[in-house]
């Protein structure tokens, strides 16, 4: 891969990718008996009072609106932020894409993104595209407050501070939700570059992978073979995919091995703990785990893994669910050992997808709107989705690009096609 040319999970190439099959042919659509919790994040035990709050939470969503079609003149904006901005907090130049939100339970420390600003942040060279990371500041409560926007930080510099000499992008963040909900982290924050000033060594494949500390300091170079199309970073910071144009590596606590021979794989992203992640390969979506075993998931693209089974005593870190598109339509696939649970969760514009570390909220854009639609991982798959959005363009922003939800959706960002970047306080839970 060149600089000028597109990456492989950009917006604008996402946006011209078919289906190249139908869903009937994905996987067995079967209902999914789920044995896990609804939420990794959730403590071990829980009291009777939190179990029926949730069960009324879910009865009173009702079902997507903003799934299909949704129009208001309701202000929609009053629960949001401005996230890409200027040191004076005003609307910088360039465009934003592909955000990530930190998956460190309901604090959600980070968000990092890719921008072509050259107001935001650090020294950049106009017109290239670079990795910043905003950083959450003020008080933090247990059950979520409204997200303080603190200072950004440009991750992609150069050697010295000097600008890199070519084009970051495909932002992947760390972040860890342990036991009785507590946060870890983030750490690192993993990413795409075609420059070959950010590291020692340079960058002999023409794209690499480099991880960095959510904070910027020292960046190192992945040494995979072959130029690299993707990347995911483990919420613990210790397992890092790396996907090229020989196939699909895994750097396991520095030492790395090959996964998968093949070429053509997209789109990859990871769990708490690495121990499984999906991907896309030629129109199909497939998990694999560490040691190289991969079972095929559905037929789509652009697929995002949940933050993996919570309990030790079964599979700890396996993919429960993945959302992902086909066609014009966000779906979730539920799995449970060999079967797999299909569901479409309504009609997605934009060109990425997000799910919750439970695997219980798919997040995406209809249009002007973000839409949050739930369906929980437990064997009635019951389905609800809030009655207004949860985010939107504000006018004149065009229509919703890329998205990414919290943890526990409490918070959901996403792009707008004229550049902006903005963070939605959908709520405490």
């Amino acid at each position: 891969m060149t600089a000028p040319t597109l990456p492989p999970t950009s917006p604008w190439r996402r946006r011209t990718a078919t289906a190249a099959a139908t869903l009937a042919s994905a996987a067995v659509l079967v209902p999914v008996g789920a044995s896990a919790a609804e939420d990794p994040a959730a403590p071990a035990t829980r009291s009777a009072a939190t179990a029926a709050g949730d069960r009324a939470t879910t009865r009173a969503l009702k079902a997507g609106r903003c799934a299909r079609r949704y129009s208001s003149a309701r202000d929609l904006t009053a629960k949001q932020r401005l996230l890409g901005r200027t040191p004076a907090g005003a609307m910088p130049d360039g465009v934003a894409s592909e955000p990530v939100i930190s998956r460190d339970s309901r604090r959600n420390r980070y968000v990092a993104y890719t921008s072509t600003t050259t107001s935001t942040a650090g020294i950049v060279t106009p017109g290239r595209r670079n990795v910043y990371a905003v950083q959450r500041t003020g008080r933090m409560t247990r059950l979520a407050n409204r997200w303080k926007v603190g200072p950004t930080r440009l991750l992609s510099d150069g050697l010295g501070g000097a600008p890199a000499d070519g084009d970051s992008f495909s932002p992947s963040i760390s972040g860890y939700t342990g036991r009785a909900d507590r946060p870890k982290g983030p750490r690192q924050v993993a990413f795409l570059s075609t420059a070959t000033n950010l590291a020692p060594g340079g960058n002999p494949t023409g794209t690499s992978a480099f991880v960095t500390g959510t904070r910027g300091g020292p960046t190192r170079r992945v040494r995979v073979p072959g130029a690299a199309r993707s990347v995911a970073i483990s919420g613990d910071s210790k397992v890092v995919y790396v996907a090229t144009d020989r196939g699909l590596y895994v750097e396991d606590e520095r030492r790395v091995r090959r996964l998968v021979l093949a070429p053509g794989i997209d789109d990859v992203s990871t769990t708490l703990n690495g121990a499984q992640a999906a991907y896309e390969r030629g129109g199909r979506i497939y998990v694999v785990n560490v040691r190289g075993g991969v079972k095929r998931i559905a037929v789509g693209r652009e697929p995002v893994a949940d933050g993996g089974v919570p309990d030790r005593r079964t599979r700890l870190g396996f993919v429960r669910a993945v959302a992902f598109q086909n066609g014009n339509g966000a779906f979730r696939a539920a799995i449970d050992g060999r079967r797999v649970n299909l569901q479409r969760m309504g009609t997605s514009t934009a060109a990425s997808v997000a799910v919750n570390v439970g695997g219980s909220a798919v997040v995406f854009g209809n249009r002007g709107h973000v839409c949050v639609e739930v369906s929980l991982l437990d064997p009635t798959h019951r389905r609800g989705g809030f009655d207004i959005p949860q985010g939107a363009c504000p006018a004149g922003q065009g229509s919703v690009t890329d998205v990414a939800v919290s943890s526990r959706y409490n918070y959901v960002a996403f792009t707008c096609s004229t550049g902006g970047l903005y963070l939605h306080y959908v709520g405490p839970k």
